[in-house]
Parts: C-alpha cells; sequence; structure tokens
C-alpha cells in the first residue's frame, strides 16, 4: 500500500540531557547551533540544526521529567519527528490505521511553517514518532 503522504523531511528530535549547561556549550558554542527558543515550564531549549530543531531536555527537573527515557545510556531519544507535506488528514489516518497503528496523542500548534497537527504513534521498538501535517 502506497502512503497517501510524502516525508519532507525531520522537523526536530527532542533529546533528554542531564547537563543542559554541558549540553547548551556543546551544541551552541561548539557546534554552532543558535538558541531560538527557551521554553522553562517545560525544562526546554530550542536549537537550530540547518533546516530542523533540536529540543534539549533538561530531565533533571520536574518540568522535564515528561521526556526522562525509559532506557538505559546511549537510548537517548524522546521522540523523532517527521514532517509531512500537504495531505489528507483523513486519508492519513485511515493509512495508520490501515496498519494497525494507534494514534496515541494528538497536538495542533504552530511552528516555523505555520499551523500544525501532530499525530503521535509508535515504531516497532516503541519510540515514539510524531508525524507533523501542516494545516
Amino acid at each position: 500500500m502506497t502512503p497517501p503522504f510524502t516525508p519532507r523531511g525531520f522537523d526536530h528530535l527532542a533529546l533528554p540531557v542531564t547537563d543542559i549547561a554541558a549540553s547548551l556549550a556543546f551544541y551552541r558554542d561548539v557546534l554552532g547551533c543558535p538558541v531560538t527558543a527557551d521554553w522553562p515550564e517545560d525544562a526546554l531549549v530550542r536549537l537550530r540544526v540547518g533546516d530542523a530543531d533540536l529540543f534539549l531536555v533538561d530531565v533533571t527537573v520536574p518540568e522535564g521529567a515528561w521526556a526522562q527515557p525509559p532506557a538505559g545510556p546511549g537510548r537517548n531519544l524522546d521522540h523523532l519527528c517527521i514532517a509531512l507535506a500537504p495531505c489528507d488528514e483523513a486519508a492519513v489516518r485511515g493509512h495508520l490505521a490501515a496498519h494497525g497503528l494507534d494514534i496515541i496523542e494528538e497536538r495542533v500548534g504552530d511552528n516555523r511553517h505555520g499551523p500544525t497537527l501532530s499525530l503521535y504513534v509508535r515504531d516497532p521498538q516503541g519510540t515514539q514518532v510524531e508525524l507533523l501535517l501542516p494545516r
């Protein structure tokens, strides 16, 4: 079955960290990724990485507990987000259902491309994948 959408690329990665200062020093100062937003209420700092974003989430504070990974060292990705080109939302939902994928969360939001709808599913390994549809 051919998907009723075309992936455009990664929108962002959310990376749980235990030392936000060291992580910022590395990504911002060493790799040159500028900070574009800071959301203390979610313990999250957003950095620009080319055409995508990297969210650093401080999991050592209560506000960042949402991103605490259940796995061991080296398995520190909270979720990945795949931005979709404009497509039919109903067709996407039908395609996911046809493949036995449950939508575990939905969010309406806004990003640098404009209004969005996020549909969250899990891959076979249990990794949360966000499908970002333009609205």
